[in-house]
């Protein structure tokens, strides 16, 4: 066996110490023998491992990582938000409905405005049942003739005008104003520094902007325009990059539909997909039944469906919830895929 160095240098050490003191206990005449067996002792070496080394402690755990934040942020692309996309309300997630309630949103536009702000109200209920009456109003049948307030006896309540409650719309306002299509968009854009404050500050051109006879699909999208058109709003895009901005297609009425409405909401869905904007397409809401059916008129116009309004001629959506229900859960499922959200 060999024995590492450390040990022949302690062996060493203690044979010089022994020696030492059996030298000094012989010169006082004492005898080892007896000191020997009458007093224990014990020597101690050190024990070392040949190639052994230290290891360091083990590593103290990661603390957990953070729940991810949502950052409110523009979408890098287009989003078009339509007929389609009122399923999703249902699948936002919690987290992103609640971020999407942090974005402090204000849209502007006269009575069909108001009527979508009461719906946006209704979703902020605790709950159905403790909805206003407004927001549970409902046809009986399919004949879309008589409505009623619901719950009512044994009537099944319509779908339609069915939501869950909760969402916080305290940051959601709205804006009334009315005038003539230019008045009301020139009078948007000079508004727009007064609400720098809110994340997105939108703008809606309600039906009478496209009865026909308007301009309004003549010359919107035309460059050589001298009035206030789509360029001035690229213009206010430009001197707020770091903005939101949410369009709209026009509403429609029972009698409007018609050429120019048609030629103005075509225009704004190719624009707004050609310039990844995000769009609200309100009209392609509106003229969809819940089931999917297309509403338009004899001359192939799209329209406001029955589903939505009691008025003959107008498209109003006060009378009857599920209209305006829809065009709010539309706007939520706006602001959650702005929030982040991939649905």
């Amino acid at each position: 066996m060999r024995l590492s160095r450390p040990i022949l240098g302690s062996l060493s050490a203690i044979l010089i110490l022994l020696a030492i003191f059996t030298f000094n206990v012989q010169a006082s005449g004492i005898d080892m023998r007896y000191l020997l067996a009458e007093t224990p002792f014990s020597i101690f070496l050190p024990m070392v491992r040949s190639g052994a080394s230290s290891s360091p402690p083990p590593p103290s755990p990661s603390p957990t990582s953070p729940v991810p934040t949502v950052t409110i942020l523009p979408p890098g692309g287009g989003m078009i938000i339509n007929h389609n996309s009122i399923g999703l309300y249902d699948r936002i997630p919690s987290s992103y409905l609640r971020a999407a309630e942090a974005i402090k949103f204000t849209f502007m536009d006269r009575s069909v405005g108001a009527n979508i702000d009461e719906g946006i109200g209704c979703l902020a209920a605790v709950s159905w049942e403790a909805s206003n009456s407004a927001c549970r109003r409902g046809y009986v049948d399919a004949s879309l003739t008589n409505w009623v307030t619901y719950p009512n006896g044994n009537l099944p309540i319509p779908t339609v005008i069915t939501f869950p409650g909760g969402n916080n719309r305290s940051n959601i306002h709205f804006v009334y104003h009315e005038g003539t299509w230019e008045e009301d968009l020139s009078y948007f854009i000079q508004s727009y520094p007064n609400y720098a404050n809110q994340d997105i500050f939108s703008y809606q051109h309600n039906y009478l902007h496209v009865a026909a006879g308007s301009t309004i699909d003549d010359v919107y999208f035309d460059p050589n325009y001298r009035g206030t058109n789509i360029y001035d709003l690229e213009a206010l895009e430009d001197r707020y990059p770091n903005k939101t901005f949410v369009y709209w297609t026009a509403s429609l009425a029972r009698t409007i539909g018609s050429a120019d409405a048609q030629s103005f909401n075509d225009q704004m869905r190719s624009w707004a997909a050609q310039n990844g904007k995000i769009l609200i397409d309100i009209a392609a809401i509106e003229s969809h039944a819940p089931n999917g059916t297309a509403c338009r008129n004899s001359q192939g116009y799209e329209i406001i469906c029955k589903d939505y309004t009691t008025e003959a001629n107008g498209g109003h959506l006060g009378s009857v919830s599920g209209g305006k229900i829809r065009i709010a859960k539309a706007i939520w499922v706006t602001l959650a895929q702005i929030a982040g959200w991939q649905p």
